[in-house]
């Protein structure tokens, strides 16, 4: 069959155009094999822990990556048909007839579809393999052999050939309402210089202003979890304007200067001015690409690297046992007796009474925090109660309390100053504030959060019973008891066994280090995808920068050629190409930046919500990921550039 035929030569020899296309056919298809591979192998089930999380976070991540794929895809294939369109239309005049090119353009991609599998599935094993060894060495398991299960090759080719008809149906639908003339143009056609649209540069400031006001403003991790998306979307919106128009509006104001006039700034202002038009979304693509990236990295590895610091702080000693029906006499022979009968050595044992997540409406008023369920359309503040010998129990030094009295210790939140408290219509005056606290069992904060210390129990369950007849439908916050103490990390899951004997009340006993390991099993998996997903972002950002390079390559080989024709030196022509290369691809890394600056807060606030409240950590990793992917950037930047150097200087 001649269509046949042909569509073979045009892939055998046409792999300048069809190179690009395959290259980014068979990155989206491993990082979707990858996905796809560990989410239904039956090796998650020989994990410790961990594998069911990373099997369901694997399943978004296809999701995910799905939708991503989808978009680099068309980008490309319309980059590989505006590349041929010359050729379509020479098949056209010759009496090749439309349905027959389309016929073409079908075994064409029906051969790249068979490539892809292919290639994708041999690259995709081996990947898949090397990036399961990480994640298991990532949350110390033992289990490194990821056997791939055959429907994972059978969901991928499904996805992929969904990908390729909707290929094929806008590559048909192109040409078929293209005329002959049209397709032998659309290669080398002029571009008209772009009008700067005022109303919409004014909106890409009003979006991005919006979107970063929602950024800063946040004021706790769950807000932040809410209203994340609102902002990312009006962010994407106005990034995209910013380009499309607030560029040229900028660009079009520097030829008004006298300075335009200098060769150099002539040639440049005027070249990215016609450049923008053809290319203003795909910078934004850059953009937004890029900053998704450091957005899901800095999240993800803040989490897992913040997790061991927060678990710590919420167990100062190896061995925690929570009670809610026995108090500290009871508990602490409890503890002892179960010592004793299991031969499992205890040392440094310390029961106390902390009550916490007292979570109600708050009101600051003159140095007074009134704390009442009547405060409708206040503030939350979550309270944490525990007494002053409780507190000196565990080696803090406070100032001795009378019973109208409290010290207090800011967990998290505002730095506001503080002289009284009332507490339910009870009026405590606060006599200290402390600046460190050892050794007491903290737990997550999702909000505004402050210790309050008062003089001894008799207070604190009258707090607690003033605090109750605030909750509905009768509910009551049990008094809490913890006993914490130093054991073997070994034998801990053995004294909880004996202590659930000698103690026939519940009583829950934690193990520090287990507790460390099973968080990180999961938060290894929310690493993993964050890296599978970041690397993708970092992927399809080099894509489309290649994809620029090759057909901003092609055009300004042309227009160059004309300049020195007319009298411009090769040297004028070297810093010219070379001001708008660096112009034009430094700018999504600046806008990046400056959307991570606004974001900084927001994404403070979102790895909070899993109580971890450590900012120089976060500032650390932050700044960490910002070099990381600015040096894979500038990595790309050079090997990119001299596609369209060779392009150019051809």
């Amino acid at each position: 069959m001649l269509s046949l035929k042909l569509a073979m030569r045009n892939i055998k020899k046409g792999m300048r155009s069809f190179g690009p296309f395959l290259l980014a056919s068979l990155t989206i298809y491993v990082m979707l094999f990858v996905s796809t591979a560990i989410a239904v192998s039956p090796s998650l089930k020989q994990l410790p822990f961990g594998g069911a999380a990373l099997g369901q976070m694997m399943s978004l991540a296809i999701v995910v990556l799905t939708v991503f794929g989808a978009m680099i895809l068309v980008y490309s294939y319309r980059f590989l048909q505006l590349q041929r369109s010359r050729e379509f239309g020479l098949y056209d005049i010759l009496g090749f007839g439309k349905g027959r090119i389309a016929l073409v353009s079908f075994f064409e991609l029906l051969m790249s579809y068979v490539i892809t599998l292919i290639l994708g599935s041999v690259i995709g094993i081996a990947f898949s393999k090397f990036s399961f060894l990480v994640f298991v060495n990532l949350i110390g398991g033992k289990a490194f052999n990821l056997k791939i299960d055959p429907i994972a090759i059978l969901i991928v080719s499904f996805i992929f050939l969904i990908f390729f008809v909707l290929l094929l149906l806008i590559g048909t639908f192109i040409i078929w309402r293209s005329s002959s003339l049209d397709l032998l143009k659309e290669a080398s056609k002029g571009e008209k210089e772009p009008k700067s649209n005022i109303f919409l540069a004014l909106l890409a400031v009003i979006l991005l202003g919006a979107g970063y006001y929602i950024a800063i403003s946040v004021a706790n991790p769950i807000t932040a979890l809410t209203k994340f998306f609102f902002a990312v979307i009006l962010v994407i919106f106005g990034t995209y304007f910013f380009y499309v128009s607030f560029t040229v509006w900028y660009l079009k104001r520097k030829k008004k200067r006298p300075s335009y006039y200098q060769p150099n700034n002539f040639i440049t202002t005027s070249s990215m001015l016609y450049r923008m038009k053809a290319n203003a979304v795909g910078l934004g693509n850059i953009t937004i690409l890029l900053s998704m990236a450091i957005v899901t990295m800095v999240v993800t590895v803040g989490i897992f690297f913040g997790t061991e610091g927060t678990i710590r702080a919420q167990y100062p000693k190896e061995g925690q046992v929570t009670s809610f029906t026995l108090n500290r006499e009871k508990l602490t022979t409890a503890i002892q007796e179960t010592a004793r009968q299991s031969n499992i050595p205890i040392e440094n044992l310390q029961v106390i009474k902390p009550q916490y997540n007292l979570i109600n409406n708050v009101k600051m008023d003159q140095k007074t925090l009134t704390v009442s369920q009547k405060l409708p359309n206040q503030e939350m503040m979550s309270f944490v109660l525990v007494t002053q010998a409780d507190l000196e129990k565990l080696g803090n030094k406070v100032p001795k309390l009378g019973t109208d009295q409290m010290a207090f210790y800011r967990l998290s939140g505002k730095k506001a100053p503080l002289q009284s408290v009332n507490w339910f219509g009870e009026k405590f005056d606060i006599t200290h504030e402390m600046t460190s606290l050892k050794h007491f069992p903290e737990q997550s904060h999702y909000m505004d959060s402050i210790l309050l210390i008062v003089s001894n129990d008799s207070t604190l369950n009258r707090m607690m019973t003033s605090f109750n007849k605030t909750l509905e439908n009768g509910n009551t916050q049990l008094i809490e008891t913890v006993a914490m103490f130093d054991i073997d990390a070994h034998q801990s899951e053995n004294f909880g066994k004996v202590l659930a004997k000698v103690s026939p009340q519940k009583q829950n006993m934690y193990s520090r280090t287990q507790t460390i390991k099973e968080a990180q099993s999961f938060i290894g998996g929310f690493v993993f995808i964050g890296f599978l997903l970041g690397v993708s972002f970092i992927l399809g950002a080099a894509l489309i920068i290649y994809y620029k390079q090759l057909s901003e390559g092609a055009q300004d080989q042309r227009s160059f050629k004309i300049l020195q024709e007319v009298g411009l030196s090769k040297i004028e022509v070297q810093k010219t190409i070379t001001s708008q290369v660096r112009l034009i691809f430094f700018l999504p890394i600046v806008v990046t930046l400056i959307h991570f600056g606004f974001a900084y807060i927001m994404v403070s606030k979102i790895i909070g919500a899993f109580g971890i409240n450590d900012t120089t950590m976060i500032a650390l990793v932050s700044l960490a990921t910002i070099v990381v992917v600015a040096l894979i950037y500038y990595a790309i930047y050079k090997l990119t550039s001299r596609v369209y150097y060779k392009i150019v200087e051809r």
